[in-house]
């Protein structure tokens, strides 16, 4: 009598993890359009058309611009939340998905900007695509400081102050722009600041490794889920 071994089969690796990254970066563009395209640049179309808030806007209009600045914040860093709380599960995650998710939300505003300016673009010289481009690499830079701001919230669990810290950070940024039309500062000047903030985005990115650094160390090869 002779006796079979029978081997156990053993599991098949997935490596599905790369593409979790794409999807990271894809649905970053797609918070972008949800919260700008979608939502907030059609409400404010819409009250631009009401005379009330035009009135309203003309009598204060420093006021009026910074809390216009602030609804960016609102509703860009909220998209941001959900976009996590919903979509992007388990709650902590490595460093690499905010960075992605700001890439992805930053490129598509990029885009977006192009298209809407693109005759006024077309007009434009070589060299004077440098400030514009430079806006926009300042621009992307501190999505992704914000992305990882919000992340920050879920792999801290304090989500909620998270999130107010962002979008009062989002709001500042955005300010710089009814203030320097208040103040008279120059496009050189104004884009001097923005690349401050952009320069301490990149502070707090690199600072916030040290929150992603035992999630990196047990990270292996395989699938992470969704939910």
């Amino acid at each position: 009598m002779t006796t079979e071994i029978v081997e156990t089969p053993q599991p098949v690796k997935q490596q599905l993890f790369p593409w979790r990254l794409v999807i990271v970066f894809f649905l970053g563009a797609l918070c972008f359009l949800v919260s700008q395209v979608f939502t907030r640049v059609p409400l404010l179309g819409w009250l631009q058309g009401e005379p009330g808030f035009i009135l309203w806007a003309m009598s204060i209009p420093l006021i009026s611009g910074l809390l216009i600045a602030l609804t960016a914040g609102i509703f860009e860093e909220s998209g941001r939340f959900a976009f996590k709380a919903l979509f992007l599960k388990p709650a902590h995650t490595r460093l690499l998905e905010p960075v992605l998710f700001g890439l992805g939300h930053g490129l598509c505003e990029a885009v977006w900007i192009f298209i809407l300016f693109r005759d006024s673009f077309a007009m434009l010289q070589p060299t004077e695509f440098i400030l514009p481009v430079t806006e926009r690499l300042l621009a992307i830079t501190l999505h992704v400081g914000f992305s990882v701001m919000i992340w920050n919230g879920f792999q801290l669990n304090q989500r909620f102050r998270y999130l107010v810290f962002t979008i009062l950070a989002h709001g500042i940024v955005d300010a710089m722009i009814p203030l320097a039309g208040s103040f008279g500062w120059g496009v050189l000047a104004l884009e001097g600041i923005v690349a401050g903030f952009a320069a301490l985005s990149l502070i707090y990115i690199f600072y916030s490794k040290k929150y992603y650094q035992k999630e990196e160390s047990h990270e292996n090869d395989q699938a992470i889920p969704f939910s």
